[in-house]
């Protein structure tokens, strides 16, 4: 992340805004457990989640077994945000992280303060209010990321709706802003998956906005190696709510080919009690991986 974060500085490039989002709300808080006490060493796609003072005991000292290298690099990875969050560009700000918050930013080239308050439940949803607030009249311009799995994204701003952006560029705003303005984004939530080869041929890693699924037994009745297989080709799925701590932020019920349906929660919670979890699922109608020049026997068939 801190080598993504240097790297969207040098390039401007969405998509690297897109990676470090999807290591926040997977990686990241996978990584931590959920009381805060302790972080992994490894965290599997498919396992069981482990303190890193389990895993790497040989690094710990006389008082302290739980200070280890992964323990205080691992919140790096939650302080950064202050990094990425948003950012100058040439003749303005990019805003990079959607979630509840409230950002204020130095207008560049401006004596101007600049607040944005975004009123969300994302990762969970995909709707985005952004209040903006400079502390005077100023042009500017600001720019929205479209992640790039946001296949239609719809904008409105001070009520009118905008052209459909592109996934995987920035949406530019380029007015003057004052205080009252405010912003809408709805993003498309629809499910999309990365198909796997080799070992995880036949398996999907399935994601939900930038949320990476998984399937913990916790949330259902079937054992982790006795999982139906998903209906790829026809994937529907429904909220499911659920009150017992450790809370999950997603969890859906998706289909089965059987009919059935499967309970999927975010990686972030899967195995928050211990459970062990998977993250490549059985899927039927998979597709082949895609080509790679950079390394052409992957998928080779």
């Amino acid at each position: 992340m801190a080598i993504s974060v240097d790297m969207l500085r040098l390039t401007g490039n969405p998509r690297v805004a897109d990676e470090l989002e999807l290591s926040l709300f997977n990686a990241v808080l996978g990584a931590q457990n959920n009381a805060g006490r302790w972080w992994t060493y490894n965290t599997p796609m498919d396992g069981e989640r482990k303190a890193s003072a389990h895993d790497i005991v040989f690094q710990a000292r006389a008082g302290s077994p739980e200070l280890n290298c992964c323990s205080v690099n691992g919140p790096r990875g939650l302080g950064m945000l202050a990094d990425w969050a948003i950012m100058e560009t040439s003749n303005g700000l990019a805003l990079n992280y959607y979630g509840p918050c409230e950002i204020t930013a130095q207008v560049p080239g401006a004596d101007c303060q600049l607040t944005l308050r975004q009123e969300t439940t994302y990762p969970r949803q995909g709707h985005v209010t952004i209040s903006v607030a400079p502390s005077a009249s100023v042009e500017f311009s600001l720019r929205l990321r479209i992640p790039g799995w946001s296949a239609r994204t719809r904008v409105s701003l001070n009520g009118e709706a905008l052209d459909t952006p592109a996934p995987g560029s920035y949406l530019e705003l380029n007015r003057r802003w004052q205080t009252g303005d405010t912003i809408e984004i709805d993003f498309d939530f629809s499910m999309w998956h990365w198909a796997g080869e080799r070992d995880c041929a036949g398996k999907v890693s399935l994601y939900r906005g930038p949320v990476l699924l998984a399937y913990d037994p916790r949330f259902d009745q079937y054992a982790v190696d006795e999982l139906p297989a998903l209906a790829l080709n026809n994937l529907q799925s429904q909220p499911i709510d659920w009150n017992i701590e450790p809370l999950p932020i997603v969890l859906e019920a998706v289909s089965t080919i059987d009919g059935r349906a499967a309970r999927l929660c975010d990686f972030a919670t899967a195995g928050a009690a211990g459970t062990r979890y998977i993250t490549w699922l059985p899927a039927e109608h998979t597709p082949a991986a895609p080509f790679s020049r950079d390394n052409p026997l992957r998928a080779a068939r």
